[in-house]
């Protein structure tokens, strides 16, 4: 069940997600709002621990727990959030290959990275510098990886 649910989010991501190497494709208003839909009628709610929200851009209060409602793929390593205190932010969460760390990056529609938090080991979340090559690599593969868990998850 987990699985369609992921895929179909994923259905609606696939087509067009990338453009350049700088920047993602636009989706289309009609796919976010189908995206959305899903999302708020069937995604998992859960909260990043302050101050998650405010290393984001997102509040200026360092108290602030952050409300997501999440999808993720079927290999657990990445996770598609929207963001429950404006709901056109998104987060897209992606665990490092190793499992001891990730990455938060806050997007919009457009999936252009606004802003990127480094997390080691439950540590203090770090502002990571969103133009560096790195940061933008690992972004654009964590984009990757939900339009491949898509591909593999329609041939079911």
């Amino acid at each position: 069940m987990k699985r369609l649910l992921v895929a179909a989010v994923l259905a609606v991501l696939a087509p067009g997600i990338f453009a350049s190497a700088e920047e993602a494709a636009p989706i289309s208003p009609a796919q976010l709002q189908k995206i959305l839909k899903f999302v708020d009628t069937i995604g998992a709610k859960q909260e990043f621990p302050p101050p998650t929200a405010q290393s984001l851009g997102m509040s200026s209060n360092p108290s602030q727990v952050l409300p997501v409602v999440t999808v993720v793929t079927d290999d657990h390593k990445v996770y598609f959030c929207r963001s429950q205190l404006d709901p056109a932010d998104y987060i897209i969460w992606s665990r490092t290959a190793d499992n001891e760390s990730s990455y938060l990056f806050r997007t919009r529609s457009d999936f252009k990275l606004i802003r990127a938090l480094y997390l080691r080991n439950e540590a203090f979340p770090v502002v990571a510098d969103s133009n560096s090559t790195q940061v933008l690599t690992i972004y654009k593969g964590a984009l990757a990886a939900l339009a491949k868990d898509i591909d593999s998850s329609s041939s079911h």
